[in-house]
C-alpha cells in the first residue's frame, strides 16, 4: 500500500504558497508619494526566497523579471533607472542562466543625466561581468561590456581585451579586431595593439583584409613614435614651463635621443594643442571621447 502523502504534502504546499505570496507582496515596489523623495525597492533576501520558493525558483525569477521590466517602464530619472539593478540582480541570483536579463538590464541601466554625465554605469558593468561568468561566449555581453569599459570607465586596455575575445566568437562583426587595436592604442598599450594587428595581418584570408591590418601596423608604429615625442614634450615642459616650439628643439637640447621615424616617410610637428602629429596622418589613432572630438580618425573597415 503506497504511503499516504496527501495529508502532509497539501498543508506544506499551502504554507509554502502562502509564504511565497507574502514575500512577493513584500517585494512589490514602494508607492512613492507625489513629489516625495525617491524610495529604492525593498526586496527579500535570495536565501529566504530559495527557502520559501523551493521547487518554484524559475517561477519566482520570472516574477522579478517582470518587476525588472516594469521598473524600466516607470523610470524617468537616474534614481528610478537604478531600481532596475536590484530586480535584475535578484532575478539572476535566482536563475543565473536567465541570459536575457543581463543583456536587457545591462543595456538600459546607464542613464545620461546631461552633458555626457552618466549614472548607473557601475551597476550595468557589474551585471554584465556577472553575466559573462555564466555565458562566456555571448557576443552581445562582450560588446556591451567593452563599450562600458571604454565609454564610461576609460579602462581602454581591458575594453580592448574584451573586444579581442569577442572578435573570435561566432558571428562577430569584422570590424571588432580593428576596434580592439584602436583601444589598445588609446590605453597606451601600443605593443599589444601591434602584436594583435600583426597576427591579424598574417592570418587574414584575403588580400584586402591583410592590407587593412598591414596599414594598422604602420599606424600603430607611427602612434608609438608620436607617444615617444609627446613624452619628450612633457619633459621639456616640466623643465622650462612651456611647450617646445618644434621637434628640432627637442633634438638639439637632448630631450629626444633620435629623430622620430614615420613608416610612411612623413615629417612630424607639434600642434596648437601641444601634441605631436605627423604630416602623413594629422589625426591620431584614438577613439572618440568628449575631450578629443577633433582628433579621431577611422580606417575604412571601421566606418
Amino acid at each position: 500500500m503506497p504511503p499516504m502523502r496527501s495529508r502532509t504534502s497539501l498543508p506544506a504546499l499551502l504554507v509554502g504558497a502562502f509564504c511565497l505570496t507574502a514575500l512577493v507582496l513584500l517585494a512589490a515596489p514602494p508607492r512613492q508619494q507625489p513629489r516625495g523623495p525617491h524610495q529604492e525597492p525593498l526586496l527579500p533576501r535570495q536565501e529566504l526566497l530559495r527557502l520559501a520558493g523551493r521547487g518554484y525558483l524559475e517561477l519566482v525569477a520570472d516574477y522579478f523579471w517582470l518587476q525588472t521590466i516594469q521598473s524600466t517602464g516607470r523610470a524617468f530619472v537616474a534614481e528610478e533607472y537604478r531600481d532596475i539593478y536590484p530586480y535584475a540582480d535578484l532575478t539572476t541570483d535566482l536563475d543565473p542562466k536567465f541570459g536575457l536579463v543581463y543583456v536587457f538590464a545591462g543595456g538600459v541601466l546607464p542613464t545620461n543625466t546631461g552633458r555626457e554625465i552618466w549614472a548607473n554605469t557601475d551597476e550595468s558593468t557589474r551585471l554584465l561581468r556577472k553575466g559573462l561568468k555564466q555565458f562566456p561566449d555571448d557576443l552581445k555581453m562582450h560588446v556591451l561590456l567593452a563599450y562600458n569599459l571604454s565609454a564610461f570607465h576609460q579602462q581602454y586596455q581591458e575594453a580592448a581585451q574584451v573586444l579581442e575575445r569577442a572578435s573570435k566568437l561566432p558571428g562577430a562583426p569584422s570590424y571588432l579586431p580593428a576596434l580592439a587595436t584602436r583601444l589598445y592604442a588609446q590605453s597606451g598599450s601600443v605593443d599589444a595593439g601591434l602584436a594583435l594587428a600583426r597576427t591579424l595581418a598574417n592570418s587574414a584570408e584575403d588580400e584586402e583584409t591583410r592590407e587593412i591590418f598591414k596599414q594598422r601596423v604602420r599606424d600603430l608604429e607611427l602612434e608609438g613614435e608620436l607617444r615617444r615625442v609627446e613624452a619628450s614634450i612633457g619633459r621639456f615642459r616640466q623643465e622650462f614651463g612651456v611647450a617646445p616650439p618644434d621637434i628640432n628643439t627637442l633634438l638639439w637640447l637632448g630631450f629626444l635621443d633620435r629623430p622620430p621615424y614615420d613608416p610612411q616617410d612623413g615629417g612630424f610637428f607639434i600642434g596648437s594643442d601641444e601634441r605631436a602629429y605627423s604630416h602623413t596622418q594629422q589625426r591620431r589613432l584614438e577613439i572618440f571621447t568628449p575631450d578629443n572630438r577633433g582628433y579621431q580618425w577611422a580606417m575604412p573597415m571601421e566606418r
